[in-house]
């Protein structure tokens, strides 16, 4: 099976360690601080009485942070690299963490939030991605794939941190995650070079492998992009239909994410006979069906067209969020963890891949920035949207039905994001 992710080469190519970190830094941020939000709010609504909306009004106000500070990171990273910033993200979400830990009021709570988003933001899934991308061409769908792995995995190391605050106390086990956060992020950081070259390698590790009797390419996937003659600068990218496709498609099903994130736990401990630990199968599921996309997508995004891939994603997200607003029993709950799980683990990694098959990965951080700018908005809106709407109707059925369905809207986007070519006569041909 090794050779088959891998390759043949006993010498496993060094960009596979990057992958490898990177997939420990998006478990232990996704885990320890995003998923683990849910089982956090649980604890502090037990604590205080707040409402539904304090909770959505920090989530989103974390969201349009991260929108606001895309552009200004993909820069960052760009220019002094992904290692730096990894480094400045996790000492950021350590701090956040310690400090969430002495919260004693609702702007406490949220400005300390704020705090924990700005250090995921950098020291996270966009500094990982730029880094992957770096590194590889021809397994760009793989790579991404596996890396973006990390985050799923992290759904069941919420499920460990909702144990500790059972068995500590949130606070307690805020400064805990936070000690651990910043020694191991710190320990893996050593592991991002910045390019192929500075380890004296080339992408992917060399040139496409070839045939000894023939001496054929053993590829069905081009060394190079055959539509451009050079990558795209973030301006040129900019002014094309497909970025803003790809930004609206990759934003529209993350209301889905967003009211789960946010309000998915709550949801579930309101129905008749379910409680906040019910929340625990639900995510265990997810990750299941999460892997079982990534892996898909890895496979087939190197060897298959996307757009009609992330199509199918983007109908899992429409249909699955529609099962969790109508859920009574744990049929359509388990229903909700299968379809959004697949379509969200698939998603990512071919959503991602097709961004930097169209505009390369010269410029990707800045590009990935400003897409960060144009699709927070709309996790923005499933996180607060459904705490106000629950506190005005009394529950979330009608907010998440709304969520569902502006979520499959991704499909118009992606049907929108044709190959872009570049604006110079000289981009049709070398």
């Amino acid at each position: 099976m090794l050779p088959a992710l891998f390759g043949s080469n006993r010498n496993i190519f060094y960009g596979w360690y990057i992958v490898g970190a990177g997939i420990i830094i998006n478990m232990l941020m996704g885990g320890l601080v995003m998923h683990a939000f849910g089982f956090y709010a649980a604890a502090l609504k037990d604590e205080f009485a707040w409402s539904a909306t304090i909770f959505g009004i920090a989530s989103a106000v974390t969201r349009v942070e991260s929108g606001l500070l895309g552009p200004i990171q993909g820069w960052a990273i760009d220019r002094f690299g992904p290692r730096t910033m990894l480094r400045i993200g996790i000492t950021t979400t350590a701090l956040g963490m310690v400090l969430f830990a002495v919260l004693w009021d609702e702007i406490s709570f949220i400005g300390f939030y704020i705090l924990l988003s700005v250090g995921t933001s950098i020291g996270g899934f966009m500094t990982v991605s730029v880094a992957v991308v770096t590194w590889f061409d021809r397994n760009r769908s793989r790579a991404i794939g596996f890396m973006s792995m990390g985050f799923t995995f992290g759904a069941l190391v919420s499920i460990v941190a909702s144990v500790l605050i059972g068995a500590l106390g949130w606070r307690e086990a805020s400064v805990a995650t936070g000690i651990f956060l910043l020694v191991s992020g710190w320990g893996l950081s050593f592991l991002f070079t910045r390019h192929p070259s500075d380890k004296g390698l080339e992408v992917d590790g060399g040139p496409p492998p070839r045939d000894n009797a023939s001496g054929e390419v053993r590829t069905v996937v081009p060394a190079s992009n055959p539509y451009r003659h050079r990558d795209f600068t973030a301006r040129e990218a900019l002014r094309t239909r497909a970025f803003w496709g790809l930004a609206l498609a990759h934003g529209a099903p993350l209301m889905v994410v967003g009211m789960w994130l946010g309000h998915g736990v709550l949801h579930i401990a309101e129905l008749p006979g379910f409680d906040a630990a019910d929340g625990r199968v639900i995510v265990t599921v997810m990750v299941v069906a999460q892997l079982a996309g990534q892996l898909l997508s890895a496979w087939s995004g190197d060897r298959y067209p996307k757009r009609p891939l992330l199509i199918l994603c983007m109908v899992g997200h429409l249909v699955g969020g529609l099962s969790l607003a109508l859920a009574e029993s744990w049929l359509p709950l388990i229903g909700f963890a299968v379809l959004n799980g697949a379509a969200w683990g698939g998603r990512g990694t071919l959503i991602t891949a097709l961004r930097a098959d169209y505009f390369g990965a010269s410029q990707f951080g800045r590009i990935m920035g400003w897409t960060s700018l144009v699709m927070m908005p709309f996790m923005t809106i499933g996180m607060l949207g459904s705490g106000i709407l629950r506190d005005i109707f009394g529950s979330y059925d009608l907010a998440f039905v709304i969520f569902s369905i502006g979520a499959g809207t991704g499909v118009l986007w992606i049907l929108a994001a044709t190959r872009p070519v570049l604006p110079r006569p000289q981009a049709s041909g070398r």
